[in-house]
């Protein structure tokens, strides 16, 4: 099976069970698990990616200031706040849906821009799980990153 059809099959399965369930989309990825070889959808609502942020931002304060009272500022800068929302896909609302084998795929520069590409092609219908479309956000797997690539929707305007 091509590609674009393993991930566009991924992406409506996972839309379909999020609908379903009324899921207050906030945060869309299409995951690619390097490790085992498969292809999923993790999801996030605005309220959770808030709680993981907050978090994150109480762990981050606690090192940041203990290294600016030490003087380290090299240290101090790998500690730094939060400013947006929550892209750790462990801690999303919905992790793996629509979980499907990808065995043996050529991981490629092609083979992530073509997953980048599902996941453009279905925006309108991933837009419509969300009270808030102009808020949701996007990501997708690269050849090294569980969260390589992050983008809003275009709304339109690209040609």
């Amino acid at each position: 099976m091509p590609q674009s059809n393993l991930a566009s099959q991924v992406i409506a399965e996972a839309v379909s069970l999020m609908r379903a369930q009324a899921f207050p989309l906030f945060t869309f990825a299409l995951y690619f698990d390097h490790e085992s070889e498969a292809l999923s959808v993790c999801a996030d609502t605005e309220e959770n990616s808030s709680q993981t942020v907050t978090a994150i931002n109480q762990y981050n304060a606690k090192h940041f200031h203990r290294y600016v009272a030490e003087g380290d500022i090299q240290m101090a800068k790998l500690w730094q706040a939060n400013l947006g929302r929550s892209l750790s896909l462990g801690d999303f609302s919905m992790v793996n849906l629509a979980r499907t084998p990808a065995s043996g795929v050529a991981q490629s520069d092609e083979f992530f821009l073509s997953l980048v590409h599902s996941v453009i092609a279905h925006e309108a219908t991933i837009l419509a799980l969300s009270p808030t479309p102009e808020r949701v956000v996007f990501a997708c797997s690269g050849m090294t990153d569980e969260v390589a690539f992050v983008w809003s929707a275009d709304g339109g305007t690209h040609t």
